[in-house]
């Protein structure tokens, strides 16, 4: 009998298991179904893998093409994993206004263990207490809007630094220059001096391209499919290596964030800083035998980890798409020069307080935000209890996606919905916020992402500055393919030539 010892063996009745425990709930779940608890629409599931292989590499687009067949709601088997899909903005708010607190909670994943401390940020951390501590210390401490105004002139310095050296690039006649470097390039400079409070040397980074590479890969890790968070019996195969990049990842960070907080625990034995930046007011909590909130070591860690790859990745990103729109697209960069030549001129560059003037610039940038969302299918968000969705049932625990890239393409919803079209926000009280469910970029409700105010700053600046100081162009066709991940990058850099556009010789 040693022959059942063997693991191909084991392997097989394993399998087999499975098998019955799937017949079992289906067939449970086709009863239920018979009578009050309808559940939503959806393709019928295959033994073991559910529909996991309907998703393909671009999953929120295999969802938007089944949402077409089996409508706004859909209920899918992803591997074990009971799951629910909303692709319209009327579905969306049924989810995440109507049963806000019902779908808060956060499923566990391999990407919150390895990645985000235990799912110790704020991102992943499960609805409860831990959670909701962690994002009052991120609304009314490290995010409030007089914090991110208090960090505008490292915006605005970084920004003229980047314009300046774009313009040293067109002096010494280069041909065409990567955009993705110095953007990626200039988010990480404005993050890392936010929480860090200085600009790192490539030195103390291990080289820039290859950190921004660790960051996008972060990005990248977080919206894979592991085979262990859908089908946990097989976690064990690792498929891909996704648990091991994983782990690896987090290894270069958490070296990176020790250090960064010992420099700062040194800086404050010899003198307290007189301008002090995120990790400093973190460790002024962590150091309060009155604070609110207890912040230890591995908190301000899984902290930054949040802003570094959301702050930088996700901010970077989105310029970048807005600048393919841009250029695919030379008649709305046009009227956003002329637009910011009439407010600003041509002697001197744009400031952050300029923004609130530039309403065509501001409807470029929602177009981009719709057509190109930061996280296209939002982060997870998974039930804590049954309810009454849209004429459906949805039993406790299943995931929620809501496939936000679908909404902003509903031609239902919006006119040429494939066509950047800027002036559609022309007069629109359609904002980014939350309070509209066609444009939901950074989510709604109790699990809105907590940076917004910060990214769509800085998305605005950067935009502006780029087209205001500069006329770009590119030799061919600009293509738009993605890459998915958490949030959707562009798959190959552009490459355009900037030309120099003010009165003086040199940036001002």
């Amino acid at each position: 009998m040693a022959w059942l010892n063997s693991p191909a063996v084991q392997l097989g009745f394993s399998l087999i298991f499975l098998w019955i425990i799937y017949r079992f709930v289906t067939k449970k779940n086709s009863q239920s179904n018979k009578g009050d608890m309808r559940l939503p629409p959806g393709p019928r599931p295959w033994p073991l893998v559910g529909n996991l292989h309907l998703l393909g590499s671009l999953p929120h687009k295999s969802l938007a093409e089944l949402a077409n067949k089996y409508g706004p709601i859909m209920f899918l088997r992803l591997g074990s994993v009971p799951t629910v899909v909303a692709s319209s903005p009327a579905m969306a708010k049924e989810f995440l206004k109507t049963h806000d607190l019902i779908f808060a909670n956060r499923p566990p994943s391999a990407m919150g263990k390895y990645l985000a401390y235990e799912s110790r940020d704020v991102g992943q951390a499960p609805y409860g207490e831990y959670w909701r501590q962690m994002r009052k210390l991120c609304k009314n401490e490290l995010l409030t809007a007089k914090r991110t105004e208090s960090f505008r002139w490292v915006r605005e310095e970084e920004v003229r630094a980047m314009v300046r050296s774009l313009w040293e690039e067109s002096e010494k006649g280069v041909r065409c220059v990567d955009l993705r470097k110095p953007i990626s390039s200039l988010t990480l400079n404005i993050i890392c001096r936010m929480f860090g409070g200085k600009s790192y040397s490539d030195h103390e980074l291990g080289g820039r391209k290859w950190f921004l590479q660790m960051v996008a890969e972060i990005m990248h890790l977080s919206g894979v499919i592991v085979l262990g968070d859908f089908i946990p019996s097989l976690a064990f195969l690792d498929w891909r290596g996704y648990c091991r990049r994983m782990q690896a990842v987090n290894k270069v960070f958490d070296e990176f964030f020790d250090k960064l907080i010992d420099e700062h625990v040194e800086r404050r034995r010899s003198k307290k800083s007189d301008d002090p930046d995120i990790v400093d007011v973190l460790l002024d909590m962590a150091e309060s035998e009155t604070a609110e909130i207890q912040v230890s070591r591995i908190h301000i860690k899984a902290i930054i980890m949040d802003m570094l790859s959301a702050g930088v990745e996700a901010s970077a990103t989105t310029i970048e798409w807005a600048m393919t729109e841009i250029l695919i697209n030379p008649q709305v960069m046009a009227r956003a020069q002329q637009e910011i030549e009439l407010e600003v001129g041509t002697d001197r560059i744009v400031t952050e307080s300029d923004l609130v003037n530039l309403d065509y610039l501001r409807c470029v940038v929602k177009e981009t935000f719709r057509l190109h969302p930061p996280a296209p299918l939002l982060v997870p968000h998974e039930s804590m209890q049954g309810c009454n969705v849209g004429g459906y049932y949805v039993p406790p625990k299943p995931r929620l996606l809501v496939n936000v890239w679908a909404i902003g393409r509903d031609e239902s919803v919006w006119e040429d919905p494939l066509e950047f079209k800027p002036e559609r926000f022309i007069g629109s009280i359609i904002d980014v916020k939350g309070h509209h469910f066609e444009l939901l970029s950074f989510g709604t409700g109790r699990r809105q992402c907590p940076g917004i105010a910060m990214g769509v700053s800085i998305v605005h600046f950067v935009v502006a500055q780029l087209i205001h100081c500069f006329h770009w162009s590119v030799e061919g066709d600009l293509d738009r393919d993605e890459v998915f991940g958490l949030n959707l990058p562009r798959k190959f850099p552009i490459f355009a030539l900037p030309s120099w556009r003010f009165t003086t010789n040199e940036p001002p």
